[in-house]
Parts: C-alpha cells; structure tokens; sequence
C-alpha cells in the first residue's frame, strides 16, 4: 500500500468523523514584531559581572570574540524568561493582524503559533502580556525555541507542517531578516506527501512596527488549487 493511498484513507476517515483540517498556519515573533520590549541581554565575565547591556536588536548583530569565550564571557538571557509589561510597547500593526487571525472564520481550520527565540518559559509571560492588551489567547501556541539561529524557527513550521499535510498557506512574520530570509529559502522549495507546495506571506517588521512584504508575497510555485 502506497504512502499516498495511506494519507488519502485517513483523510477521508477523519472527513467522516467530522474532524476539520486547519488550512493556514499563522506564524508571528514576539519581541519586536507583536511588541517592542524591555528586556536586556547581559554579557557577563568569568566573575559573573554585567560588562555590558544589550536590546534584542543589538544582540542580533553582536558576537562575542573566541579569545572571549574560551576567557569565559557568555551571554545572559535570564530576563527574557518573563515580559515586563510596564517596559512593552504595543505594536498595533501586526496585533491588529493577530486580531483578524483570531477573529476569522473557523478555529479548527487555523494554527496561530507565537514563535519566539526565548525560551519555552517565557509562555506564561507572553500570554499575560497578551491579557493586558486585551488579545484573546486560548486559540494562540506559543513555542520558545530557546535560539536566535533561523533554522530552528524553519524546524518548528516544518514540524507543524509535516503533523498537518492539509495546510496550504503560511503567514510568517519577523523583525529579524536572517529569519524571513531563511523562512522564505523553506517555503520556496517546501512540498507535502501529496507534492503540492504552500501559498505563503513572508513580512519583516521594521524598526517602526511596519511589515515590509518579501520578494515573492503571496507567491505558489505550484497551483494547489489545481489538485483540489
């Protein structure tokens, strides 16, 4: 019995049960994307002393020296375990998105994952920040996946994307470049068990909050619809 033959039977049976297929899988960064927050990563001595601060966005461009590491510096990232909503700033051009994901159609036909590079602890600081902005969350993942390395936000869409072959469009959304570029080399040559690939939207969020669309918005390198 052929892999496909297997998929297609399952398929129908979950049809039969009335089990609903999610379509779109809704993907979007916390810090700096969702809101702009406070929190500071240390760099810290062999004498765990704080020698320096730095923001997210600074972080991003910031690397420690190998002389440095094997002296024993490391970065310190324990305040990104919790969200200091009093630092946060709302960016209302993408929560205003996260609204209509929230609001828009079926539950069941939808994944809305907040996909961080904090850790998994940070879950129950998000969703707190959340409530304070007055943003529903029940219908909301959230993944820290504890690295600021594109590829594990890649694994983690691909890993939802294998779980649920019936999603045909992907939403990412990101204020790091490394990561809508690295997002944007997967979903380009991504295709499921059956061969068809996904429709995706890929934005950066820029420094103002503002989503700046990728070179290929909206694009399918295949018509899936074709094979509906």
């Amino acid at each position: 019995m052929s892999k496909l033959y297997t998929i297609l039977k399952e398929i129908d049976l979950l049809r039969e049960q009335g089990t609903i297929y999610p379509k779109t899988l809704r993907v979007l960064d916390f810090d700096h994307t969702l809101a702009f927050t406070g929190e500071m990563v240390y760099v810290r001595s062999p004498e765990e002393e704080i020698v320096e601060k730095l923001s997210s966005e600074e972080y991003s461009h910031h690397s420690l020296s190998r002389d440095e590491i094997m002296a024993g510096y490391y970065y310190d990232f324990s305040e990104f375990d919790q969200v200091d909503s009093k630092k946060a700033r709302e960016n209302t051009y993408v929560t205003n998105i996260l609204k209509n994901f929230i609001n828009a159609g079926n539950p069941s036909e939808r994944i809305i994952l907040i996909l961080t590079a904090r850790n998994q602890d940070a879950e129950e600081g998000i969703r707190n920040y959340l409530e304070t902005i007055g943003i529903s969350h029940g219908s909301i993942k959230v993944v820290g996946v504890g690295s600021s390395a594109p590829q594990k936000k890649v694994d983690e869409v691909n890993r939802i994307l294998i779980s649920h072959p019936s999603i045909s469009e992907v939403s990412f959304f990101d204020d790091s470049l490394a990561n809508t570029d690295e997002m944007m080399r997967f979903l380009n040559t991504y295709k499921n068990d059956l061969g068809d690939s996904v429709l995706f939207d890929i934005a950066q969020v820029d420094k103002e909050g503002k989503l700046i669309r990728r070179a290929g918005y909206r694009k399918r390198r295949r018509d899936v619809k074709s094979r509906r």
